[in-house]
């Protein structure tokens, strides 16, 4: 029987735990992957963060390294392509960048996805047209994620 997501677990890094200093692309790809691994999701490859740059999904890296803002792009790119295609990404990921809020949009981000797979509720907001997309997003994939482990469980 697989291992049910819970509500203890938390799956994504909060801001203060991921890197506060510039890494380099081998120590991205250990943490992204690390942190998407566990739910089952396709590892990421220089191949796919390369592509994410020349799409311009965060900005070139500085000296070969890649900073906090950067991994969270990957990582929330990583996430989000289970649903949703990478030109709908690509536009949410730019009106959060011209936001100048990338720490609290990741923090909603996060929120909504944990507690989603903790199958707690998530309180929608309702000022904050953006947050409410970032929001339903992240329960999009995280209903997703659920959804196929409770599949593949008929199955076992």
């Amino acid at each position: 029987m697989m291992e049910e997501f819970g509500s203890t677990s938390n799956y994504l890094l909060s801001w203060e735990e991921l890197p506060a200093v510039p890494v380099y692309m081998e120590q991205l790809l250990q943490l992204v992957n690390e942190t998407i691994q566990p739910l089952e999701l396709p590892a990421v490859t220089k191949t796919m963060i390369n592509s994410y740059v020349k799409q311009h999904f965060f900005s070139r890296p500085v000296g070969h390294r890649y900073t906090r803002n950067q991994i969270v792009a990957v990582l929330v790119v990583s996430i989000l392509k289970t649903d949703f295609s990478l030109p709908v990404i690509s536009k949410a990921i730019l009106q959060i960048r011209d936001s100048r809020q990338i720490e609290p949009r990741y923090q909603q981000f996060r929120q909504a996805f944990e507690s989603t797979l903790a199958g707690q509720p998530v309180v929608l907001s309702t000022v904050d047209p953006l947050a409410r997309a970032i929001q339903l997003a992240a329960q999009t994939v995280a209903a997703h994620l659920l959804t196929i482990r409770a599949l593949n469980e008929l199955v076992d």
